[in-house]
């Protein structure tokens, strides 16, 4: 009895290795986040930094009111 299970115990077709799964994924969420920011464009640029001292000024300012 040395047959096996399935139609001569054939190796299973279509199966992608780990790294080429790795690969799309990686592949499919760049392409996705390029259209999306293709579609609504957005607006990455860092507002400008206030001065620490004008900022806790303003801030005890506002705490007073």
């Amino acid at each position: 009895m040395n047959k096996k299970f399935g139609a001569a115990a054939k190796q299973p077709t279509g199966t992608p290795s780990l790294a080429w799964s790795c690969v799309v994924v990686i592949a499919s969420l760049l392409a996705g986040a390029s259209i999306v920011h293709n579609i609504y464009k957005p607006n990455l640029t860092l507002p400008p930094i206030e001065n620490v001292d004008d900022a806790r000024k303003n801030q005890a300012d506002q705490n007073k009111e």
